[in-house]
């Protein structure tokens, strides 16, 4: 297994390398999600002929049918001191993420995308760290022709909105994905997705991450919903829209504050976002949720606002911005309900850089300063303090983990984080980022137990192609 392991790591490196070596930067164009690049511009190309075999493989003469690969290499060393506050701790690890996929376009109608994906960490296995290799995505797509309609069934990714809810996982070293299936129809500034489907459960081993859509009784969680993108009055501006969505997620076992079972969880949202004159944008987002936990009722809620404003005309573009979120916590234990809000896939660094919160019993103010020296380099300072919305709940942890518990405490502060974000782009094919952060313990961490002021410093290096 361990000689396995190392031959397809070595391989899919010298795979990256080579593909990169062949390309220009006129066919970039990267994604965070990779299977919405778009390369059929390269159809009707002479030039750049060696980029054409890797980003535009004709499968035809009248080269209508294509073959596209790409992947990512991302190493990552981390230091944390005190993770999760626990006193004696020291971490100094290496990471790594490697990703390769094939894209084959059997004209405009039919498309195949497969990725796969390995997960490394040095000290051993780890959630969300490490799988030797697996199926990361592999899905069928169909569009008909002259249709608004498309169609896709199988193992994919899924980010909605900004992430609130449904994200990536970016952070952590193995991505998420779903097995499901999704009904999109677009037209001009209206985006609708309907879908259903299955978290895909992780494993350490080569291909162990089973795909159970038709398992009716697979433990993993299901998630279903529709979710929408439109303009809501006429002659918006460039960038504004409304999102109005629904998602239900079921799990088999879930534990909040003084209750535990299983949970269907229903979420309506709302969020507006965009620009209000050339230096301010917003993002507003409230999400309400009801269902059932076992025989408690559920009622909670999440408030979050996002707003920015940019010094146009200034060198270095320097900017502010602002964050302000309020996840409900439990209001009485042992009343029957529970009101303790459920992120679901949320990305936990959208919450300060130490990405060590979850919005579950969470009020956050977080300041945030944003600079670009160059055009290649971006740094960005932050500030984020954090308390519990309800003294009746505990602390939360990613991805959904109550930690502390409320004890009687009566004292909200958890604590308080200050963060630096660096960011150099030598080209749409290597990046260099890092990332680090103290967070200082608050007096309801103090008073629950050990607590130690958390250090994190993790330099990362990413190629992409």
């Amino acid at each position: 297994m361990k000689r396995f392991t190392f031959i397809t790591r070595t391989l899919l490196v010298a795979l990256s390398i080579t593909s990169l070596s062949t390309m220009a930067q006129r066919v970039g164009g990267f994604q965070n999600e990779r299977a919405i690049e778009d390369y059929s511009k390269l159809k009707d190309s002479t030039y750049l002929a060696w980029q054409n075999v890797i980003k535009y493989l004709s499968l035809d003469k009248q080269r209508n049918s294509y073959l596209s690969f790409g992947g990512s290499i991302r190493t990552r060393f981390e230091h944390v001191t005190h993770r999760f506050w626990m006193p004696d701790t020291v971490e100094n690890y290496y990471s790594q993420r490697l990703a390769f996929h094939a894209d084959i376009h059997f004209g405009k109608q039919f498309r195949f995308f497969g990725e796969l994906q390995s997960g490394y960490k040095t000290q051993g296995e780890a959630f969300l760290q490490t799988d030797d290799i697996d199926v990361h995505q592999g899905f069928l797509a169909f569009k008909p022709n002259a249709s608004n309609l498309s169609f896709r069934f199988g193992r994919q990714e899924m980010r909605l909105g900004t992430g609130r809810l449904v994200d990536f996982g970016l952070g952590p070293n193995v991505r998420r994905t779903f097995d499901m299936g999704k009904i999109t129809y677009s037209d001009g500034d209206v985006n609708i997705q309907a879908y259903y489907g299955k978290e895909v459960q992780l494993g350490f081993r080569a291909f162990d991450n089973d795909f159970m859509f038709f398992q009716e009784n697979a433990p993993n969680p299901m998630i279903w919903g529709i979710y929408s993108q439109f303009s809501a009055f006429p002659n918006e501006g460039e960038g504004t829209n409304t999102e109005l969505y629904y998602l239900g997620i079921e799990s088999g076992r879930a534990v909040y504050n003084d209750v535990a079972g299983r949970e269907i969880r229903h979420s309506i949202g709302i969020r507006r976002f965009g620009k209000a004159g050339p230096r301010f944008t917003y993002n507003t987002e409230l999400i309400y949720q009801f269902g059932d936990i076992s025989t408690n009722a559920i009622s909670a809620f999440n408030v979050e606002t996002d707003w920015k404003y940019t010094l146009i005309h200034k060198k270095w573009r320097p900017s502010f911005g602002l964050k302000l979120d309020w996840s409900s916590g439990d209001s009485e234990p042992g009343d029957g309900k529970i009101n303790s809000f459920n992120p679901m896939y949320v990305n936990p660094a959208i919450y300060s850089l130490a990405a060590v919160n979850t919005p579950v019993n969470l009020v956050s103010f977080h300041p945030t300063f944003t600079v670009f020296p160059t055009r290649k380099l971006m740094v960005q300072l932050e500030f984020a303090t954090f308390n519990r919305s309800s003294k009746n709940d505990g602390l939360y942890s990613p991805p959904n983990r109550q930690t502390r518990m409320a004890n009687g405490i009566s004292d909200k502060h958890i604590g308080n984080t200050m963060g630096l974000f660096v960011v150099y782009t030598f080209s749409p094919y290597l990046s260099f980022n890092l990332r680090t952060s103290y967070f200082e313990i608050g007096n309801f961490l103090e008073e629950t137990g050990p607590s130690e002021s958390i250090f994190q410093f993790a330099p990362t290096l990413e190629v992409k192609f």
